[in-house]
């Protein structure tokens, strides 16, 4: 077999791409494992992004609102599942604004009614049992879920997580974010790395750990003069 031309390379990314939308490091990996040279991937990578057939940004957007309309997984899980299709940190970073707080409140407040729904029958106890479990595969924040799970109307109120449950959940999520806040700082200043921009490797890890955005904020801000002061 010979080698691949640009034009067998594009029709192969055009096909590809006719399935569904795909990002840029998707499309990379498809075409390397067709065996295409590098030279000529890159060629048709530069196309592609002339004709828009590729846009990561868009690709995220849309990710998000289809997100939103069928599947309403929460932001750790879907940080995952973009991390995976190789999408840059910046844009990862900016899944906080384009999936704000209120509206995976929403969704996960959602997902908890209709999980309710199959449950018919169980205790009050065991409904929230599993749909706390529910909603944690689903990728949502733990202090929401304990928020979404306390307002969930049941007829029997006398089994629900109490104040206790809450409050030893939450001191868990938190020590658990400083043994980790600790970690990356070691490793980031093991690096050379300092001010702002420590503070951002910092930040991104945590996020990509799954910590809520507002958790991370709070300790990033507590630490922040002491950090930039390096």
């Amino acid at each position: 077999m010979g080698e691949i031309t640009r034009e067998k390379a594009m029709d192969l990314a055009v096909k590809y791409l006719s399935f569904k939308s795909r990002t840029s490091s998707e499309m990379v990996g498809y075409l390397k494992k067709k065996n295409v040279p590098d030279t000529i991937i890159s060629e048709v990578m530069q196309k592609l992004d002339e004709y828009h057939y590729i846009d990561d940004a868009v690709y995220l957007k849309n990710y998000l609102e289809n997100n939103r309309q069928l599947n309403c997984y929460g932001s750790r899980r879907l940080l995952q599942d973009l991390k995976k299709r190789g999408l840059s940190d910046d844009l990862l970073l900016s899944l906080v604004d384009l999936f704000p707080r209120e509206v995976e409140m929403l969704c996960c407040e959602m997902v908890a009614k209709k999980s309710l729904v199959l449950l018919k029958g169980q205790t009050p106890f065991q409904q929230k049992k599993k749909v706390y479990e529910k909603l944690g595969r689903m990728g949502y924040p733990t202090e929401m879920v304990l928020v979404v799970i306390k307002n969930l109307e049941l007829t029997d109120e006398s089994m629900e997580l109490s104040e206790d449950d809450l409050v030893r959940e939450e001191k868990k999520q938190q020590e658990k974010l400083d043994r980790d806040f600790q970690k990356y700082l070691r490793t980031q200043r093991q690096k050379g790395l300092a001010g702002k921009v420590l503070i951002y490797q910092i930040k991104k890890s945590l996020m990509g750990r799954g910590y809520p955005y507002e958790l991370i904020n709070e300790k990033i801000e507590a630490m922040q003069e002491e950090l930039l002061d390096e």
